[in-house]
């Protein structure tokens, strides 16, 4: 009995009580602005909305030219055209208990795309035509800020075939709010460029506003596949909190498989004053209008052309590219070939020792190429001869030098006794005919007094 008795005096007392509260409004003017509502709601950054803001008048007095202005602050902006200010005509009193005489005033909002997600207000002020009293009210909007991510870069364009590299893609969150759950995959229709130790799918827990993250594969493009562009199809799946629905990016790139290649250089063989050399490619892609030159180095000299073309070379071709070449060795030898074997062996003593010890063995190649994008490429390689080698392409000149000046001593040393007999012979015969003569003046003239007569 005493739980119902209490709540009917509490009914009874707000009965009476009711009365008094508009009695006391009876005599003046009491508006109450409220936010309608807003759509969409919550609003969306970078996007409009349009706000309704409800007037009712709870005093007993009517306003008569009731104006309302709202006043735009950041976020917020009014589209272009909507005026500020509008008109909103008599409001009756007593409305507080009537919705249907409520006035609603429409505004037109445009939100900053940049703005964060929160809550945000909106200002507006209201007075009658011709009064200085203004009176301003503030309202409050929930803004949310869009999701978006791209793929904004790949760190590199061309993969060589056949060989390991790194392919990094680069996912940026270029929206206002933070993106969670991303999952990033990448597909090559063709197959030629495929990941390793791994699986082409990555996922991502989170990107703050503003920031990016990086996804690293490990890929390699096949060994068979021809010079060119190929198409990579990215996808980016994540969580849009706005729709609560999953939102996909599609997009493509583009990867360059070719590029450049490797060579290398062998010393073939000697020929005359000559010296073969073998080039192969030994790369992975073709090499268009390749040519060897010898720059110029110490301790060895090119005799005409240093430079030979050689035209293309595929991969695992090769070719021979010769040089008439010299070593020090062989400029001291063909120096020297006039000259005896004892002066020359030590001269040419000295031409080892001081090649030797100021260039070594080797001598450094140079290969020009046009790559398959069409980039002019140089390779240096050093290639080792020996020495035994440059002996045999050298010596021939020397050896010919050394044999004309053994042989020429050798027919020196063969009629050395012939000349000797001759000279002797002679002399004996200008002996005799000396003695002959002396003798038929002088019968007593002996051959001894000739010698004694010549020293006198």
């Amino acid at each position: 009995m005493k739980k119902i008795i209490f709540p009917v005096l509490i009914l009874l007392l707000m009965t009476a009580y009711t009365p008094a509260v508009n009695a006391g409004l009876a005599g003046s003017t009491v508006l109450s602005i409220s936010l309608a509502n807003y759509d969409p709601n919550p609003a969306i950054a970078g996007d409009t909305v349009e706000v309704r803001i409800g007037i009712q008048n709870i005093g007993g007095t009517d306003v008569n030219d009731l104006k309302m202005e709202i006043v735009p602050s950041y976020p917020f902006e009014l589209v272009h055209g909507e005026s500020a200010v509008q008109d909103v005509g008599i409001v009756q009193g007593y409305q507080a208990d009537s919705t249907s005489n409520i006035k609603i005033v429409t505004y037109r909002m445009q939100i900053n795309k940049d703005v964060p997600a929160g809550s945000y207000e909106l200002k507006v002020k209201y007075y009658e035509q011709g009064s200085t009293d203004v009176t301003q009210k503030s309202l409050y909007l929930n803004v949310k800020s869009r999701e978006s991510a791209e793929v904004i870069h790949i760190d590199k364009t061309a993969l060589v075939p056949g060989k390991l590299s790194s392919l990094k893609f680069t996912i940026n969150n270029v929206g206002n709010a933070p993106l969670r759950d991303l999952t990033f995959n990448w597909e090559n229709s063709a197959d030629i460029i495929l990941p390793v130790g791994g699986d082409n799918t990555k996922y991502i827990k989170y990107i703050d506003v503003g920031n990016s993250s990086d996804l690293e594969y490990q890929v390699i493009a096949d060994t068979n596949a021809q010079p060119g562009l190929y198409k990579l199809n990215l996808y980016l799946t994540y969580e849009d909190s706005i729709s609560n629905q999953t939102k996909k990016i599609s997009t493509v790139a583009g990867v360059y498989v070719g590029g450049e290649t490797d060579f290398d250089v062998a010393f073939s063989e000697s020929t005359n004053d000559q010296m073969s050399f073998s080039v192969a490619n030994i790369g992975s892609n073709p090499a268009y209008s390749v040519s060897v030159a010898i720059p110029g180095q110490p301790g060895w000299r090119v005799s005409g052309s240093n430079s030979v073309i050689i035209g293309n070379l595929n991969k695992g071709d090769y070719t021979v590219a010769s040089f008439k070449l010299q070593s020090p060795v062989s400029a001291v030898a063909s120096q020297n070939m006039t000259d005896r074997s004892n002066t020359q062996g030590r001269y040419m003593q000295r031409s080892m020792n001081s090649s030797t010890s100021s260039s070594p063995d080797t001598v450094l190649m140079q290969i020009s190429y046009t790559d398959t994008m069409g980039e002019r490429k140089i390779v240096e390689k050093e290639v080792k001869i020996g020495f035994q080698n440059m002996a045999s392409a050298d010596g021939q000149m020397a050896f010919q030098g050394r044999r004309g000046a053994v042989q020429q001593q050798s027919v020196f040393s063969n009629n050395i006794l012939y000349f000797f007999g001759i000279t002797v012979l002679v002399g004996g015969v200008i002996v005799h005919r000396k003695y002959r003569s002396r003798k038929l003046l002088n019968p007593d003239f002996k051959m001894k007094d000739l010698f004694k007569s010549n020293k006198k």
